[in-house]
C-alpha cells in the first residue's frame, strides 16, 4: 500500500526535473542564439573592449604612385648671357703675340668695320698692367669665337686671347704693360666681320 503511495511522488518529482532541464535547455539556447546575434559571442564577430577578436586588420600593400601624365615645364634659371676669355693676358709690345697663323697688317691699312659687331671699352684710360674689359654684341653671330687684334701704332696685330659669343653678346679682358694709346678690335676669323675700333690711353 506504501510502494502505491509513493509511486505517484516519484514519479511527479521526476516529471518537475524534467521539465526543468528542458526548460533550462531551451533557456540555454536561447541565450547562447540571443549572444551571437548582438555579437557577443567568442567567434569571429565577438570583441573584447571594443577589439575584433578572430578578425585581423591587413593594410593594403605598397604602390608607387604615378606621376601626371601632363607635361611638366620647367623654366630654367635666367642668365645674362656673357661670354669671357679663357684668362687675361698682358700684352707684350715688341714680343710675338700673334697666335700660329695671324698676320699683321701695315699702320694704314685700317680694317673697315661691320655694323653687325659693335665694340666698346670699360674706360678709355687705364694703368698699365690693369685689367681692361672688352665687351659688346655681335648680331647673328652666336657661337662665334672672336679674334682680338691691337694696334700700337706698329700695324694691326692679333692679341693671344679670343672672346666666345653667347647670347649675342661677347666680354674679354685684356692689360699691357707699355704707355701710350692702343686701338682695340675684335674679328670673325669665319665671316671676315670687323668691329669698330676703340682707343685706349695706358699711362704709368
Amino acid at each position: 500500500m506504501d510502494e502505491e503511495n509513493d509511486s505517484p511522488v516519484v514519479n511527479g518529482l521526476v516529471a518537475l526535473i524534467a521539465v526543468a532541464l528542458v526548460i533550462g535547455l531551451l533557456a540555454a539556447i536561447i541565450a547562447m542564439l540571443g549572444t551571437r546575434l548582438v555579437g557577443l559571442t567568442g567567434g569571429s564577430g565577438a570583441s573584447t573592449d571594443g577589439v575584433a577578436v578572430g578578425d585581423s586588420l591587413a593594410l593594403p600593400p605598397l604602390e608607387p604612385t604615378e606621376l601626371d601624365s601632363g607635361l611638366l615645364i620647367t623654366l630654367a634659371p635666367t642668365q645674362t648671357p656673357t661670354a669671357s676669355a679663357s684668362s687675361s693676358a698682358p700684352l707684350g709690345i715688341g714680343e710675338s703675340a700673334t697666335p700660329s697663323g695671324g698676320a699683321s697688317e701695315s699702320p694704314s691699312e685700317t680694317p673697315d668695320s661691320d655694323p653687325a659687331i659693335l665694340l666698346q671699352a670699360s674706360d678709355n684710360t687705364v694703368k698699365t698692367g690693369d685689367d681692361l674689359m672688352l665687351s659688346g654684341t655681335y648680331k647673328g653671330g652666336e657661337g662665334a669665337v672672336l679674334g682680338i687684334w691691337y694696334d700700337f701704332g706698329q700695324g694691326w696685330q692679333a692679341f693671344n686671347l679670343n672672346a666666345n659669343v653667347y647670347g649675342g653678346v661677347f666680354q674679354a679682358f685684356v692689360s699691357t704693360y707699355k704707355t701710350g694709346t692702343v686701338e682695340w678690335q675684335v674679328r670673325d676669323p669665319e665671316t671676315d666681320k670687323k668691329s669698330n675700333v676703340v682707343t685706349v690711353h695706358y699711362e704709368d
